[in-house]
């Protein structure tokens, strides 16, 4: 029996997904946006032969919480421009599934797959936040269901433009939608991608999200702070998946990691403490749990356990996150300064599972939860670059090889070969 391939993926920014990032001395924030970075990542991505690299997005400028280097481009855009450096590794587009319209999106990523190869993806986000919302010329979001909802039938159209599109041997076919949030009747005019639609990627850890994922999903992007609970949710988005008729095997579950790597423990260590204090200074870390959880802690004793009676059940704003640090406070025994601080330190990076070492002990920690049933694969969620892609693919890429935990060649150069399918799922771009 052939021994099962990790499959990697690294999330693109200029300095980095932890939020201390771009204050790290070797960062130069004068160029913003600094593309080499991206070029730079995405090709030794490939040179370290992952199957794909992520390009994450919100459409919101957080005034007065961040920083410049939260600027960005826009994925598609973005996703076109890497592929011209790179021959195999597949490109991951964000998009909001609130605040654009499945015909738009359906056009302009059938293009992009064009010029990409067939090496498109596209990560469907169900996007938070009043802010946002404001920017759209609506006064709030959507409720958290309700936004799902949408998503699910965001897609739905989407997909159905892509199965009905032009392709070399037939004209596009009419596509008629009448449903809750969509009204489309429309044929694209744009030639089908080549794998009948792009890659399909989700995130999301909510009853809600979870069933998005395995209804609709190729890939998962998925957030785990212990072997245990990574395992209920690789388990549960398998027995979604085969609940909806689909091939459990066909969906690539991707655990987020976060390495901080040395030549020694201790050189690891320090890169982590360095960042995390580059983040953490001068900020107001309970404020921003108050504002995850929905409930104000100023009143509580910081070096108390959280109230857990009193937090609200549900959020409307992130209940991923706010059922991440709950859980990790009441695992853990953490006191309400400790995980505010670990809310807050690293940005994103907080929500994955760190580990912090030399390339050994990292791919020591990667091949533990790989064979405890955790994952299929990884999300690099690096907290620095270019230098954590760097140190990753020159160290911890070749001793997963010669583990024979990860690929020594590319099988193909499109996502589907990466993944081992002959094709994408056909049946989920018709779901009734």
């Amino acid at each position: 029996m052939t021994r099962p391939k990790m499959h990697l993926s690294v999330n693109l920014t200029e300095y980095g997904r932890h939020s201390g990032g771009w204050r790290h001395a070797v960062s130069d924030v004068s160029r913003i946006p600094n593309l080499e970075t991206y070029r730079h990542v995405v090709r030794t991505a490939e040179r370290g032969l992952f199957d794909q690299a992520f390009i994450a997005d919100t459409p919101v400028h957080g005034w007065g919480r961040s920083s410049s280097t939260t600027t960005r481009i826009d994925p598609l855009e973005i996703a076109a421009a890497l592929s011209t450096e790179t021959a195999h590794i597949a490109i991951i587009a964000t998009l909001s599934t609130s605040y654009n319209e499945p015909f738009d999106v359906a056009r302009r990523a059938a293009s992009v797959d064009a010029v990409t190869g067939g090496r498109l993806g596209i990560n469907y986000v169900a996007s938070t936040g009043d802010q946002t919302a404001r920017n759209f010329h609506r006064a709030g979001q959507l409720p958290h269901d309700e936004r799902y909802q949408r998503s699910n039938e965001f897609i739905e159209v989407v997909t159905k433009l892509w199965a009905n599109a032009p392709t070399a041997d037939a004209a596009g076919a009419r596509v008629a939608h009448r449903g809750r949030f969509f009204d489309v009747d429309a044929t694209l005019d744009v030639r089908q991608p080549r794998h009948g639609r792009p890659l399909i990627v989700q995130a999301g850890s909510s009853p809600a999200g979870r069933d998005l994922a395995a209804r609709w999903a190729d890939a998962i992007y998925a957030g785990g702070s212990t072997i245990d609970r990574a395992q209920e949710y690789y388990q549960d988005i398998k027995a979604r998946a085969v609940a909806y008729g689909r091939d459990p095997d066909s969906i690539k579950v991707l655990l987020g990691i976060a390495p901080f790597l040395g030549d020694t423990a201790e050189e690891a260590a320090e890169l982590q403490a360095t960042m995390d204090a580059h983040h953490a200074e001068g900020a107001d870390v309970v404020a921003h749990l108050s504002g995850l959880l929905e409930y104000d802690l100023s009143a509580h004793d910081p070096d108390g356990p959280l109230p857990f009676d009193l937090l609200p059940e549900v959020t409307s704003a992130s209940v991923s996150q706010a059922t991440l640090f709950t859980r990790m406070a009441r695992e853990e025994h953490l006191t309400i300064a400790q995980v505010a601080y670990r809310s807050y330190v690293g940005g994103l990076a907080n929500m994955q599972f760190v580990s912090t070492g030399t390339p050994t002990h990292v791919a020591d920690v990667m091949q533990e939860w790989f064979e405890a049933g955790t994952c299929d694969g990884y999300s690099l969620v690096a907290p620095l670059l270019p230098q954590t892609i760097d140190a990753f693919v020159d160290g911890v890429v070749p001793i997963l090889q010669e583990r024979g935990l990860f690929r020594t060649e590319y099988e193909g150069s499109t996502i589907t070969s990466h993944f081992g399918l002959s094709a994408l799922d056909s049946r989920v771009a018709v779901v009734a």
